[in-house]
Order: structure tokens, then sequence, then C-alpha cells
């Protein structure tokens, strides 16, 4: 790779940090980090002293400069935008936007009962005006929406089609980047002329295509759709979360790999016909085109569609042009334009893992084949570079969204590498075919399945082998390690022909294959336990024991979780025989969904319930039911529990009356059964719950603190009562919820509110299922996160 390939490199990447850091932190930080880069260039500049470099230099500082001044005023706007959503949450104000739907409506699939009878959609920002009550604002293109159907709002909703535009109105909230409506008003905005014929061949195509892949399985189906046409619509969670551990969901994420692969179906077969250059450049250029529309605009897509634009006009005028300045310009032209874009998930991760392919591949496969004494061939050690330095690049990225990395990736990734060609291009002839001849369509997808069936073989294989989930640091830890380990193959890569370095990476994999050999176990034996945190998705289900009672012992669970097999794997692993008590908090699904679970064996001696109505119609059948308000007692030996709250159907209510939302869906939060676990050694525990903040303003007024442990009210959501947690002061904090989940749970601030106490954080989403030995020690991670 030439030096001329990377001049725009530099300049792109301080532009891009810049518009990350302002998105996420504030521009009064892209500020500080901007000032920050140019000392740095201008020192630089001076310690190189008068000649070319000083002056090549100078140039990439001058860049940065100008496309700073250029990327802050859309940073501001970015951060007017996000101080007038917050004002409009904190003041239940009715907003008005448009937005682009990224996927069809949906039933949750975990959450509370009362949001499961409705519909939720996931969304993005049209730039332009947006009503916050009686202000106006300018909202920037790309925000993450997800917008839930209130009363009477579900069939609006539901006619909204994945990359329809539609005009939302309706309450909000804000959690991190994302915004949540609470819809009032559902309109979906046709589109005019050729953009609304477009976008109904564009629902034609796709919509054909689930019919004819509708004779498949159904993960099959999804996944072969997925990675055609991005459309994952049907694919199950589990296989979805089995795939992002074996590193390879970004086949359903379409971006530069699935343009390549239309580029060259379209091009090869022109080359062989004898089509001149031009007429070729501009029939890839009008199928690229055609391809995006049916796509949709995902952030991925964007970035490899503008990447494509240059390389297709040069290829055009014949003119060579790199495809790593083409790269860097199209990232720096999305910091500037719209760095909420350039700052998404999709983008970032996009980018990174085209990066690490253009330019790290090359020379790492180069010393693959040195130091295999020239063994292993140039396209062999291509094939193994490529996973490894995109995986690499995106592990910083992927750490944040789930602190963990699997062995696997890499083999997993070049062991499906051979099948995702054939598989798209014959499901992109699939679908073209198939809208003219649906049963020769039909026929094709049951080929392009077989590719699908396999990819999803190896992904369940490598999740099941030792090593599949290796839980890493998670925040900033984590990034930090793995941006040490990147600059530790950077260097070892570099100075591969140096003695030192060689006997240094080998003392490095020995130190570390002998610290971390033991982490490579999936799960650890639990041992004798009292208390443990089953990772069972978005949802509550904890056990307690008393010190010593073994698997035959008395055993309490309270709530069970949205998701039945969830809850008889963590028993299984935990080897729970029998529950003597169940504890059913509330009437919300993912505190009483799994409850199908307890049969048999394990059908609980006595449960307790709120003392809502509603709340009788969700046990488990057959057992007998005791309705738990403010001091019941439930008494074995060496654990006692003791119910706080609450003290009647109607205090609950009056609670849930008095909360922002003030609806039924509070008013069951606020009927949850808080227990007391106290000890023979006086260790006390409290679980809260989902209780809101009025009900817990209430329980605080009891003076329940202090506890040694809180299981975290509501997942760890916004609403919290500060006081409440400052008198229970816990040593430890225990926080059951689902990984990725829709509600942006748990928040930082609720984080933050219950770190200032000193305690411990222990997340189902990040350390799986958790159990607290008998013995006292430390926490132990015996399961995998859900």
């Amino acid at each position: 790779m030439t030096r001329a390939d990377l001049r725009l490199l530099p300049g792109a990447t301080c532009v891009w940090a810049l518009a990350v850091l302002g998105v996420s932190a504030g521009t009064a930080a892209a500020i500080a980090g901007g000032a920050v880069l140019v000392a740095l260039g201008l020192t630089a500049v001076m310690l190189a002293g008068p000649g070319s470099t000083s002056r090549g230099l100078f140039a990439h500082l001058g860049i940065v400069v100008l496309a700073a001044v250029l990327l802050f005023p859309a940073l501001q706007r970015h951060g007017e935008t996000d101080q007038a959503l917050e004002r409009a949450a904190a003041d239940g104000l009715v907003v008005e936007l448009t937005v682009v739907a990224a996927a069809d409506p949906a039933a949750p699939e975990s959450g509370p009962e009362w949001s499961r009878h409705g519909l939720q959609m996931r969304a993005r920002t049209v730039s332009g005006p947006a009503r916050t009550g009686r202000d106006e604002v300018r909202l920037p293109a790309s925000l993450p929406v997800l917008v839930r159907a209130e009363d009477g709002t579900a069939r609006d909703l539901s006619r909204v089609r994945d990359g329809d535009r539609a005009r939302v109105r309706g309450r909000v909230a804000t959690s991190g980047s994302l915004v949540i409506v609470r819809a009032s008003e559902v309109h979906v905005v046709a589109g005019d002329g050729a953009a609304g014929r477009a976008q109904a061949l564009r629902h034609g195509l796709r919509e054909g295509a689930r019919d004819t892949t509708a004779h498949l399985p159904a993960d099959e189906a999804a996944l072969v759709r997925g990675m055609t046409t991005g459309d994952t619509r049907g694919l199950s969670e589990r296989s979805e979360e089995i795939m992002r551990r074996a590193g390879i969901s970004h086949l359903v994420a379409v971006s530069g790999a699935n343009i390549a692969l239309v580029l060259a179906a379209v091009l090869g077969p022109l080359l062989l016909m004898g089509v001149r250059r031009r007429p070729r450049i501009l029939a890839a250029g009008i199928v690229t085109a055609g391809y995006v529309g049916l796509v949709g605009d995902e952030p991925s897509v964007q970035r490899a569609a503008t990447m494509a634009a240059p390389l297709l006009a040069a290829r055009f005028a014949g003119v060579k042009a790199s495809p790593v300045a083409a790269l860097a310009l199209t990232v720096a032209l999305w910091s500037v334009l719209d760095p909420v874009t350039a700052a998404s998930i999709g983008f970032l991760l996009s980018a990174l893992a085209t990066a690490a392919i253009l330019v790290a591949a090359p020379p790492l496969a180069t010393a693959l084949v040195e130091l295999s004494g020239q063994r292993v061939g140039r396209t062999a050690a291509l094939v193994l570079a490529v996973p490894l330095v995109a995986q690499l690049a995106c592990t910083p990225v992927l750490i944040l969204l789930a602190p963990e990395v699997s062995l696997w990736s890499v083999p997993v990734n070049m062991a499906v590498a051979p099948l995702v060609g054939p598989t798209t291009v014959l499901g992109m002839v699939a679908l073209l075919i198939g809208a003219a001849w649906p049963p020769a369509g039909a026929l094709l997808w049951t080929a392009a399945a077989g590719g699908a069936h396999l990819v999803l073989l190896i992904a369940r294989t490598a999740d099941a082998l030792p090593g599949a989930r290796i839980a890493v640091p998670e925040g900033p830890a984590g990034v930090v390690l793995a941006l040490g380990v990147l600059a530790g193959v950077t260097l070892a890569v570099a100075g591969r022909h140096r003695p030192l370095v060689r006997w240094a990476v080998a003392g490095v994999l020995v130190a570390a294959l002998s610290a971390g050999g033991a982490r490579l176990l999936p799960v650890r034996s639990a041992g004798e336990w009292t208390v443990a945190m089953c990772a069972v998705g978005q949802g509550d289900a904890v056990l307690l024991r008393p010190d010593g009672a073994g698997r035959e012992g008395p055993t309490v669970l309270v709530d069970t979780g949205p998701d039945p097999e969830a809850l008889r794997a963590c028993l299984d692993r935990l080897q729970v025989a029998s529950i003597d008590l169940l504890v059913l908090t509330h009437p919300h699904a993912d505190h009483t969904g799994g409850r199908a679970a307890l049969s048999a064996g394990r059908a609980p001696a006595l449960q307790w319930t709120c003392p809502l109505p509603e709340a009788a119609q969700q046990v488990v059948p057959g057992a007998p039911v005791a309705v738990a308000t403010t001091g019941e007692t439930w008494r074995s030996p060496g654990l006692a529990l003791h119910v706080l709250w609450p003290v009647s159907a109607e205090e609950a209510r009056r609670a849930g009356a008095a909360e922002r939302g003030g609806g039924e869906g509070d008013a069951a939060n606020d009927c949850s059964v808080v227990v007391e676990a106290v000890w023979e050694d006086g260790t006390r525990l409290l679980a809260l719950g989902d209780l809101e903040p009025a009900g817990q303003e209430a329980l605080a007024a009891s003076s329940p603190g202090p506890a040694d442990i809180v299981k975290v009210a509501h997942h760890g959501s916004r609403f919290q009562h500060v006081p409440l947690y400052a008198q229970l002061d816990p040593a430890l904090a225990l926080i059951p919820v689902g990984r990725e989940n829709d509600f942006g749970h748990p928040t930082q601030e609720t984080l933050d509110l219950v770190r200032s106490t000193g305690a411990q954080v222990l997340r189902s989403d990040v350390h799986g299922t958790v159990v607290l030995p008998a013995d006292g020690t430390a926490p132990r991670r015996v399961g995998p996160a859900r």
C-alpha cells in the first residue's frame, strides 16, 4: 500500500473522533478535544523542524481545524436538541416529530404485562423541525427512536412498515441517546411521485420475499433474508444472541460486503460479455442505488454507499482511486454533515472493520507468510488476516455493548466466509425471480437457505464450546484493555524481525494463557450459596437459601422472569429441587411469565402475591396462594422473610396515581411485594420489585434500612427515590436486567446513584447468573449473561 493511500486518514480520523466525542459527551468536550489535537499538532510541527514532514503535519492540522469549524455547529444543534427533549420529558410535554421506521412494529418479547399487549417500533428521526410543547426544535437525522403505542394507537402503528415515514405525536422519555415516544397519534406519511413508487416497490419485494420463504424454518428464513436484504423479521432472540457471541451478527447488517457482492454479480457478467467500461460502471451505479433503496438507509449502508460513489465515479472517469482515501473521505463527510450518524454503532463498526481490512490485513498477511517460513500461502494468510483484523478493530466498541469476548469469533468467520457469497447472491436472484414467478423464487430461496442453515449450525457449535463467552472488564476499563491488545498486536507485527520482540510476545502469550486459562470455561460450579440472581433476560428471578442448606434445603424464589426455559435452565444449573416459597411481586410478565417452569416437583409449597385482584390470575395453578401485605412473615431454620410493602391495594393504587405516568402499569409496579430477607448471622437483603418513586418514598417512611444487599427497583430504571438508597446504604446491589433491552435499563443515572453508596453492582446482562457463596467469599459467576 502506497504512502499516498494513507494521506487522508489522520485528518479524517481526528475529525471522526471529535464527532463521536461531541455526540457522546457534548460540544464542550469536543471543543476541548479539538484544542488538545491542535496543541499536539503544533508541537509535532515544531519538533519536526523545517522540511516536508512539518509541511505535511501542518496540512493535516489545517484539515482538522477546518473540519472542526464545520463540525461544531452541528454538534451544538445536537446538544440543543438533546436538552429540548430532556426538558420535554421532564415536563411531560407532547412532542411531534417525523421518523423513518427501522423495523416493522412488533409486540415486545419481554417487559411488563401492559406493554406486551401493545406494539412498539424501532425508528430513526428525519432531519427537520419537531415540536416540543409550544417550542420548535430542529432534529438531526438518525437519532434512535422507540415508538410505543398507547391506547387507541396500536392499529395506526401497525400500518407502518419498515422504511415508511411516519408523523408521531406523544409524550417522550429519554434513555441515553434513545428517544422513547408514547404515541397518542401515528400517521404514515405517503411518499409522492417517484419516492412513493420506490417505497411501494421496496415493500412489494420485501413482502414477496417473506411469502416465498414462509415454507422454511423461521430462523433459516429470517437469516437468508437478512443476509440478502437486511430483513431479519422472524429471527429468534436466541439465534440473534448466538450469532452476536460468535462474532457474525454483521452478516445481517447490510454493508460494504453486500454491496461488493452485488457489484461483483453485476460487473462480472458484463465484463465477460465485453461491455465497455463506462456502461459497466453506469450499470453498477444504478444497481447499487437500487440495492440501497431496497435494504434501507442504515448507518452501515450509508457508509458503504458513500464510499462506493467516489470509487465508481473515479473508475468511470478512468482515474485510479484509493479505497482507503474513499473511506477517509466518507468518514470525514459524515462526521461534518451528520455527526449523529457518524457516531452510531452501525457506522462505527462498519468503518472500523473496513479500515482494518484495507490497512492492516495486507501487512498482517505478509507477517503470517514470513512467520510460517513460506509454508502458508498469501491467499490463505489473507483468509486468516481479514477476519482477525476486523474483529480486533471492532472489539473496543463491542465491549461497550457486551463486556465479553469469544475465542471462536475468528474461526467462525473463516468457516462461514465461503457460504456468505453464494447465499447472498442466490438470495438476490431468488428475490428478483420470486417477484415475477413465486414458485421459482421459493425453490431458489430453499437452495439459499442451505447456506443459512450451515451458518447457524457453525455458530451454535461454537457457542457450545469452552471459551465462547469470556468476561472482560466493562466500560472504559474493557476498552482500554482492548486498545492495549491492539497496540500489542501492532507492535508485534511491526517488530517481528527483532528477537527481543518475539521473546516478549511469547512471554505475554504464556502469561495470558496461564492466568486466564480457567476463564475459558463457560461457567463455574455453583457450590453452596445463599443468594442467586438468575440471568433470565429482561426480568427478575432471585433465589434465597439459608446458610449451608444444600440442594434439599428450603428455597425461596422471588419472581420467575419472563421465560420458563430460562428459569428452568437456571434452576437446573443451581440444582434447585423444590421451591418452598414463591414471591410473585406484581402481575407483570417479566416477573411472572416464567412460572410454567414451576411444575411437578418444583411447584411451590406457598406463593405470595400483591393485593391487586389481577395478581391472582398470574400464579402457579394448584399451589396455595396468600396475599402478601405489610407484616406477613415466612420462616425456616436460618432464614426469615418479612413483607415491608404494600400496606394494601388502596395504598399501592394511591402511590401509582402519584407517579409521573399515573397509569395501571404504575399501580401494579407500586404494588410490588417488597421483602426483607434476614439470615441467622444478621445479613439483610431487600428486594424492591419494580417499585416506583412514590412507592419507594412510602417505603422509606417506614425506615427499612440499612441493608447489606439490595435488589434494585425496576431493573435499574431512572425512576428511583434517592433518599431510600441513601438509607439502605447497601454493600452489594443486584440488577436483574436483559441484555440490549429496549428500555435502556439500567440507566447510568441509577448506576451512579447505587455506586454512590459504595455498593458493588452485579448485573445479569453483564455478569450472567451470579451466586453469593455460603462461605462468604466473593460473588461467583456460574451462568452466561442473557
